[in-house]
């Protein structure tokens, strides 16, 4: 895999370290330094603020990602298992409908389980496959390894870096066509506003030949989405929790976890789950990086995460504000989720 002709190496590797693995594996990683300096900001702003928050993209370091695998076994948690299930009995037909694609990148890999679904259905009608996947998460290296593994001609550039720097360097690895996937229901964790800003960002890096497929969490049951935010084995709490043990880790935080709880409930009125972090009596936790002190009330919270659910028509109509257009909807016989491809907008 060799730099395209047109691109110079500095400007090409400027924010990126590039292990070149063997002939068909290579991976890019976002510089530490910048990383560990965006966490820090971002901690310091959503802890200062009124309403104190934290961003869910950091939920995913290593103990984070090995949680989440964990959540998506359980009984409650039915979105990955709904998604995987329209994956097995559509991905033919998504591979069909893509003739022209022969290059798959994902946003938010994770362990690849799912989008293997897909890269095995491409592969009965290509001889070749590059599959490009950005995660945050090193897991992304044992998940290619695997791939590579049960499928000899595939091809992984694989980036460790968050969303808005690894999209950017996708066109530079490979300019051809892409099926751009979002699994997860992952669109969800933004507000109404930052998910048109997100789809433009990538709408933005698309051309007319490709296509976005985004996992999106239909509205259903309010006793259903509660359950599935509170597991009976803890395990989302402990993906919450953990979320603060990594502050401690890696900016030298001192929270006392024992001392927060995990709530989530429905919020009907903004149509999404929330997810907060609650003090359990007055207390001041200090950040050593860059070294300031945060005081919490008894009862205060951290709001660590929203995941909104959708209607076909809010879907639309957030396609539409993109510059995107709906292409086709892939649903289980529920309508408990939907992957719904989608197109530049003519």
């Amino acid at each position: 895999m060799n730099l395209p002709e047109n691109i110079s190496p500095d400007r090409f590797l400027k924010n990126f370290d590039r292990s070149i693995i063997n002939d068909r594996f290579e991976i890019f990683k976002s510089l530490k330094k910048e990383t560990r300096s965006r966490f820090s900001e971002d901690v310091r702003k959503g802890l200062s603020s009124k309403k104190k928050f934290l961003l869910p993209k950091y939920f995913y370091d290593d103990k984070g990602s090995e949680l989440f695998e964990k959540i998506c076994t359980t009984d409650e948690y039915y979105p990955t298992r709904t998604e995987k299930r329209i994956l097995l009995e559509r991905s033919d037909e998504i591979s069909l409908k893509n003739k022209k694609i022969r290059t798959i990148t994902e946003l938010g890999s994770g362990s690849s389980e799912k989008s293997e679904l897909l890269i095995n259905s491409f592969l009965k009608d290509r001889n070749f496959l590059h599959y490009i996947p950005i995660d945050v998460s090193p897991v992304l290296m044992d998940s290619s390894e695997s791939l590579l593994k049960k499928f000899n001609n595939l091809n992984v550039s694989g980036i460790i870096s968050f969303y808005e720097n690894g999209i950017k360097l996708i066109s530079h690895i490979d300019s051809s066509p892409k099926l751009i996937l979002f699994l997860g229901s992952s669109i969800g964790n933004f507000t109404r506003k930052d998910s048109v800003e997100f789809l433009k960002m990538v709408r933005q890096s698309m051309n007319p030949d490709e296509r976005f497929m985004v996992g999106f969490d239909l509205e259903k049951d309010t006793e259903v989405l509660n359950r599935a935010y509170n597991d009976s084995k803890g395990y989302t709490a402990a993906f919450n929790l953990n979320i603060l043990e990594r502050i401690n880790r890696e900016l030298g935080g001192d929270f006392d976890l024992k001392k927060f709880s995990h709530k989530a409930f429905y919020n009907s009125g903004k149509m999404r789950m929330e997810m907060h972090l609650i003090s359990g009596e007055d207390m001041k936790v200090w950040i050593d990086e860059p070294g300031y002190e945060i005081s919490f009330k008894k009862g205060e919270t951290i709001h660590t995460e929203n995941s909104c659910k959708f209607t076909f028509e809010s879907i639309a109509d957030l396609a539409d504000k993109s510059g995107l257009a709906v292409s086709d909807h892939y649903t289980d016989t529920e309508n408990y989720f939907t992957l719904t491809s989608l197109t530049v907008k003519k």
